[in-house]
């Protein structure tokens, strides 16, 4: 530690005195540098991979220069996909190091096109490039001019080749007994002739009215699939963390899945909401009747690449307007 210090105190007295070269700064390191550090997935949604390329900067020389422009063109089997740019301007003191990244959107619709017309043999992955550099200006010193002004980059990394899709079936709400119907009708303060007649209606699938369940203490469920799948052949893992139904009113029902994993290509998982009259009863009463605003579904999930240690649990969120009419009831 200590000897580093006397050459650095060295170095920045010699290029005091003017009397340092250039090939001299390079053997002691003292050349400004790229590193770029990793290229990893950021986020996905339901449109495409969105990519984090994370770089550094160091400046170890006893003054500042500026970063004139970072520079980089994305490559697909050396075909440019997209050219980005960032950092212009940028200021680097004496011995500072500057850390950034950039990102990047690769749509499905590409990395499925990009599949189907590669030539490699694993069909799980695209061979991606960032090749880019970082340009310099490192100022008037004549000490320095001729230090490289432009520092290299490039990186390899692999692209999952995967396109996911959803979709919501079969909703339904199971109606319980018609004698559980009545006590509950009952219990809420309805005498027994009118209980007896809306539960029958109920069962019968007539028409309620939309306050017919207030002061009712009875539970429905509401049961449905979530179809996962993955067009591409990546290997991947979704885990359904959490779901719910949010109604016209603003209220959110939480869900229930059941196997809430899926490793193959394609699967389903079979959801439940436990509505209570109390809290959702005119929208049971709307379902019942087929007739309201329409409720919409939506599911957080995770997802993970498991071949790639650069992509675990990704958050994904999906979100689906289910028309109030498509319900069916089973008694």
């Amino acid at each position: 530690m200590k000897k580093l210090r006397i050459v650095s105190l060295a170095a920045i007295a010699l290029l005091a005195l003017g009397l340092f070269s250039c090939a001299t700064l390079k053997q002691l390191g003292l050349s400004p540098s790229v590193n770029l550090e990793k290229v990893s997935i950021a986020s996905l949604d339901l449109e495409g991979i969105t990519f984090n390329c994370n770089y550094a900067v160091t400046n170890p020389l006893p003054v500042g220069i500026s970063i004139k422009k970072v520079a980089a063109d994305v490559l697909c089997n050396e075909s440019k996909f997209t050219s980005l740019s960032a950092d212009e301007g940028v200021k680097l003191t004496a011995g500072g190091k500057k850390s950034n990244a950039f990102k990047f959107k690769i749509p499905y619709e590409t990395i499925m096109s990009l599949a189907k017309n590669s030539n490699s043999s694993n069909s799980k992955y695209l061979p991606f490039k960032v090749n880019g550099s970082v340009a310099l200006d490192l100022g008037k010193s004549a000490v320095v001019q001729n230090l490289a002004s432009n520092l290299p980059f490039s990186m390899n990394f692999n692209v999952p080749v995967f396109k996911p899709s959803f979709s919501v079936s079969n909703p339904k709400v199971q109606l319980p007994t018609l004698e559980t119907l009545k006590n509950a009708l009952v219990s809420g303060g309805m005498n027994t002739v009118k209980a007896v007649a809306l539960a029958g209606s109920i069962v019968a699938g007539k028409s309620v009215a939309e306050n017919a369940f207030d002061g009712v203490n009875l539970d429905m469920d509401v049961n449905f699939d979530l179809n996962v799948a993955n067009s591409g052949s990546a290997p991947w893992k979704y885990v359904l963390n959490n779901c719910s139904i949010k109604t016209a009113s603003g209220d959110a029902v939480k869900l229930t899945a059941k196997n809430n994993e899926i490793t193959s290509s394609s699967g389903t998982i079979p959801v439940t909401a436990k509505l209570n009259t109390l809290t959702a009863g005119k929208f049971i009463a709307q379902i019942l009747n087929k007739k309201g605003a329409n409720p919409t579904f939506a599911f957080d999930s995770g997802l993970t690449f498991t071949e790639l240690s650069y992509a675990p649990n990704l958050p994904l969120s999906y979100s689906k307007e289910i028309p109030i009419g498509n319900f069916s009831v089973t008694k």
